[in-house]
Order: structure tokens, then sequence, then C-alpha cells
């Protein structure tokens, strides 16, 4: 894990570096290793076909697949051959998840619930609330001359939001990755990559985007009694039935302008816990942190997906996601075990302006 961990770190900088603190230039968002790895993909002979990626979420259904939401995929920063010699885009490591033992899930969240409501609610200090949160993503289209054409583009994100909606964002994008060089200009032209380098944005009151999306705010204030915020859940939920996709946007929408009540954190766990299909475990992220794991799985015909939500062990706060595909790749150009989506919140606080960090 360590060594695949360095790998992808290879390919970033200060501005793009999960572990780093960008500044406030532009500069070069590659290591010069980063950029000879990205001219040897551009020189190389074309791959074989790559299928469409997953949106978050990619439900295997029969020989075909469905895709929702929005892309996101993670490319390991080292060049892999091929069958012909052609480099191959593959993912960062799939999460080795320990199951808790003594406990069934039920008592497991039960119990982790029961320790983050005693937690003391946090101070709210400053006036916008920080995040920052690194993933890489993979932007598909499916009508363009060459049939598929793929982008996939490394990016860091740091918000800073008051509690009126108004903020700051500011997105570091990698130099994108074209898992087939010859359709370069084909994702141009789709518009799969409109975002490069640093874009730095201010918004007013109320314009703060909502990456979890916009209905959450219909739906809340969010109830602190699990029965009542199980049905506010389902009204937003759209991920197939993946709560645990539920919980995680949810969470994510409560604290974007500030902390989160302990007791909406348990009472989210408790959702979690009442749900059948749902497994516990612990793990270490890619960026070494522990966290609890909260998994659901699908399988069909040799393939199983499993989706999984990490959790602070101490504070019960989401700190991240991932996607993994085991068993049959189906129509999926990768080698499984295999992550499909990778995300990780990096970092959280308190701050009085838009130009500081915790």
């Amino acid at each position: 894990m360590k060594r695949d961990t360095e790998r992808v770190r290879a390919l970033l900088t200060a501005a793009n570096d999960p572990a780093g603190d960008p500044g406030e230039g532009t500069g070069s968002l590659l290591t010069p290793h980063a950029q000879r790895t990205l001219q040897a993909l551009r020189e190389a002979r074309p791959p074989r076909r790559v299928r469409p990626r997953p949106a978050r979420r990619q439900v295997l259904l029969g020989a075909g697949l469905v895709t929702v939401g929005v892309a996101v995929v993670a490319v390991r920063g080292d060049l892999v051959q091929g069958d012909a010699g052609a480099p191959v885009a593959y993912t960062p490591p799939v999460l080795s998840l320990h199951p808790v033992e003594g406990k069934s899930a039920y008592a497991y969240l039960q119990a982790f619930a029961r320790r983050v409501e005693r937690l003391e609610p946090e101070p709210a200090h400053g006036t916008y609330q920080y995040s920052k949160t690194w993933g890489w993503w993979l932007h598909t289209a499916g009508d363009v001359p060459g049939g598929v054409a793929n982008a996939a583009v490394p990016t860091v994100t740091e918000s800073w939001v008051a509690e009126d909606g108004s903020g700051r964002q500011r997105s570091a994008y990698g130099e994108p990755l074209y898992p087939n060089p010859e359709q370069h200009k084909d994702a141009q032209d789709a518009g799969l990559v409109a975002d490069a380098g640093v874009k730095d944005r201010n918004f007013g009151p109320g314009e703060f985007p909502a990456p979890e999306g916009d209905d959450w705010g219909g739906v809340a204030p969010f109830s602190t009694d699990p029965r009542v915020l199980a049905r506010q859940l389902t009204e937003v939920n759209w991920e197939g039935g993946m709560i645990v996709y539920g919980v995680y946007d949810m969470l994510t929408y409560a604290g974007r302008t500030g902390p989160v009540d302990p007791r909406l954190r348990a009472a989210a766990l408790r959702v979690l816990a009442d749900r059948t299909g749902v497994t516990v475990a612990t793990t270490t992220t890619w960026n070494g942190r522990s966290a609890i794991a909260v998994s659901q799985s699908e399988t069909y015909d040799g393939s199983r997906q499993r989706e999984t939500v990490l959790f602070d062990p101490e504070t019960g706060y989401p700190v991240g996601t991932e996607s993994a595909l085991f068993g049959h790749a189906r129509r999926l150009n990768v080698s499984v075990p295999a992550t499909l989506t990778v995300t990780e919140t990096l970092g959280r606080g308190r701050v009085s302006t838009t130009r500081e960090r915790p």
C-alpha cells in the first residue's frame, strides 16, 4: 500500500498533492516524472478500447452497464504495459478491509453511534467552514466519432463556505490523461477536459455549489431521530438503494457550512445499523489514516461490486468513499480486483477568511 501511495503521489506537486499544502500560485501541476509518464502515454501505440467508466457508481446488470452521477476514477501514477505494449490506465489498490470481530454490524454501529453522540459540539469559531478533498476523475463521452472517449483529471479541491452560502472554491487539476491518446481531440471537443490548471472562484450569498445535490436543501433540517432521518434520506438518495451514499451525501451537505451536530452523526450511523446487508470493517486509507469502512455489495454473474463509505473512528464524520470491483471485470477494461472510484477528505476546520487554512 505504501509503495502504491508513493507512486500516486509521485504525479503530484504541492498544488494537487493530497498531503500537500497548495499555495495561491498556479505553476506546473506535475513533477518531471509525471511529465515523462504522460509524454510516454501520448507517444505510445493506442491501447485497446477502453469502455465507458462509471459515474460515481457503476451498476453491473447482465452484459450491460448502467451509469449514474459524475465520473470518478483513480489512475495509477506509473506506466503499465498491456498485451501489445500499449499503456493501460488503471486504478490504485483496493482498500484492505478487516471485518470487525466479536460484534455484528448492527451492534458495532450502534456502539459507534453512542460514542459519537456523547461528543461535545464543536465550536464554530471563524466565519468559514474549510474542507480539502482529493480524487481522480475520469470523464466519459459515448457519442464521439471514435465511439467512446475518456479523459482522466486528478483533482484536489479546497472549499471555504459561510453560513449564508457564500465562499470560495479552489480546484487544482492535474494534466489530463487520455487512456487512448488518439482520442485527445474527441475528448476535448466533447468537453471532457473543461478544467485545467487551477480554478479559483468566489461565490456570493446562496451561490456556493452543492456537489451532493441541491435537493438536500429541500429536506433539511435533518432529524436526529434515526427513523425520521431514514425517511428523509429516501427523498434524495437516488443511488440505487445504496444507503451508504445517501448518508455520505447528507452528512457532507450538512457539514459544508459548519460543524455537524454529534447527534445527527450518531443518527446517521444508526440508520446504517438498521439496514440489512451492511458490513463493517476497519481499514487504512490511501493517505494513511485509520477509518471505519461501512459497505454494501451487489453481485451478478461472477462480478461483485463493493460500495464503501469511510468514517473517522473518533468523530463519525465521513472521510471518503471507494467503489471496488471483484471477480469478473465484465465490460470494464481493468484488472480485478480494482477500484472504480476513489475520494478522500483530507482536512476540515474553521477559519476567519477565505485565504486561511486550519
